[in-house]
């Protein structure tokens, strides 16, 4: 093509957010606020580490036509 090369995830997305039950959830216009610290919620519920993993492997997928979640992904990735 000589207009180049165009990728789009969109399926991929819907069907990720499907697959991990956030299909309900509502878009926000910035994924995450710059220089926010994470932190262990001592109260929350424990999670499938292996779960985790493969949710945050998908995301890391997309951040190929979408380099503009990269920060956030890459902050929830060191957990």
């Amino acid at each position: 093509n000589p207009r180049g090369i165009f990728l789009n995830q969109s399926k991929y997305a819907l069907e990720s957010l499907k697959k991990y039950g956030f299909e309900s959830c509502a878009p926000v216009d910035t994924p995450m606020v710059e220089k926010s610290k994470l932190d262990e919620d001592k109260e929350g519920k424990a999670v499938d580490p292996s779960h985790y993993r493969g949710m945050i492997g998908t995301l890391l997928y997309l951040t190929a036509s979408r380099p503009d979640l990269q920060f956030a992904i890459c902050m929830c990735a060191r957990y």
